[in-house]
């Protein structure tokens, strides 16, 4: 299955002061909570959608415990999860002052497992291999499950998001 684009301009000029276009991928369908996902993993193995419900609870309840046990959390072939701290303008002048009332917020970073050896002989991202994109073309609001338009192959071949050329990784 495509991830599914739409065309979106930017409200900034660049600076040759054209507002240009980018792609943005755009959501369909509803949202996949974790009872959805139990019974489609429990359609491929020998357990019951219940019993994969309950691993996956356990398995947020301890990597929720080993996160705020300071430590990363990695899952093999899916990649870590590690908590980061944000003290956003709260710094102080001295090392011996920095305390825990700076911190404004946290957030868990996943970043995905890399596979060496793809392409030019760099690293990518397993999520990300083989990754084939569609324009959408649909009229309802894609965000909210809406698909009366369909999609349609878009002309110009997708980019391989394991080329050296790839943008940045926004999960990086």
């Amino acid at each position: 299955m495509p991830l599914f684009y739409k065309p979106l301009q930017s409200n900034v000029a660049s600076k040759d002061g054209k507002k240009k276009w980018h792609p943005r991928l755009v959501k369909v369908g509803k949202m996949i909570d974790t009872q959805k996902i139990a019974e489609l993993i429990a359609d491929k193995a020998s357990l019951t959608a219940g019993d994969v419900h309950n691993v996956i609870r356990n398995l947020m309840s301890v990597m929720r415990e080993q996160l705020l046990n300071s430590r990363t959390v990695k899952l093999d072939g899916l990649g870590s999860f590690t908590m980061m701290a944000n003290a956003s303008g709260k710094g102080v002048l001295n090392a011996d002052d920095v305390s825990p009332t700076q911190i404004v917020n946290l957030r868990v970073q996943f970043t995905p497992t890399g596979i060496r050896g793809i392409g030019a002989g760099g690293t990518t991202r397993a999520m990300y291999t083989g990754v084939e994109y569609q324009r959408w073309t649909g009229t309802a609001d894609a965000e909210t499950g809406g698909d009366s338009g369909g999609t349609t192959t878009d002309p110009a071949k997708p980019r391989d998001p394991t080329s050296p050329s790839k943008p940045k990784d926004p999960l990086a």
